[in-house]
């Protein structure tokens, strides 16, 4: 077994169904809410057409007012279960110009479902560290976001 070095693989099992973990994916105000690598990292989401070859670009404010914008478009989508999307960081970022893919893999566990984001193609290692990262982070942010879904439809 051979061990790529330009993969940043995290995983994640949640008690929301892959319907509900899907659509934190699929629209664009959920994505807001949840994807950024820390909760104080602020998230505008300039454009968003969930749909194969549809592009989305997004503005991360970090705590120190610096300005990173990354976009893609989306290449595949399994509803709901697969999404695989480009992720290009724009300059003047370090990491810029590095074309990455980013695939989202969801399955049915249990009453639940397990998530497993692969984020490929990252040609240098302090890349795959950040992405690494801000994949973790960002799976904190949709865990309390499907929570307080699921709190929601308790009542």
């Amino acid at each position: 077994m051979t061990i790529d070095k330009t993969v940043a693989e995290v995983r994640r099992r949640f008690s929301a169904a892959p319907e509900e973990v899907f659509a934190a994916f699929a629209e664009a105000e959920l994505v807001g809410r949840w994807l950024k690598p820390a909760p104080e990292i602020r998230l505008a989401v300039l454009q968003f057409e969930f749909h194969v070859n549809g592009a989305y670009r997004f503005a991360y404010q970090r705590q120190q007012g610096e300005i990173v914008i990354v976009g893609g478009a989306f290449l595949s989508i399994e509803q709901p279960a697969k999404i695989v999307f480009s992720w290009i960081i724009e300059p003047p970022d370090e990491h810029a110009g590095i074309e990455s893919e980013v695939t989202v893999i969801i399955t049915p566990d249990g009453a639940g479902s397990e998530l497993v984001i692969r984020h490929e193609k990252l040609t240098r290692s302090d890349a795959i560290v950040r992405h690494a990262v801000g994949w973790r982070g960002a799976l904190d942010q949709l865990t309390a976001l499907l929570e307080a879904q699921d709190l929601q439809h308790d009542r």
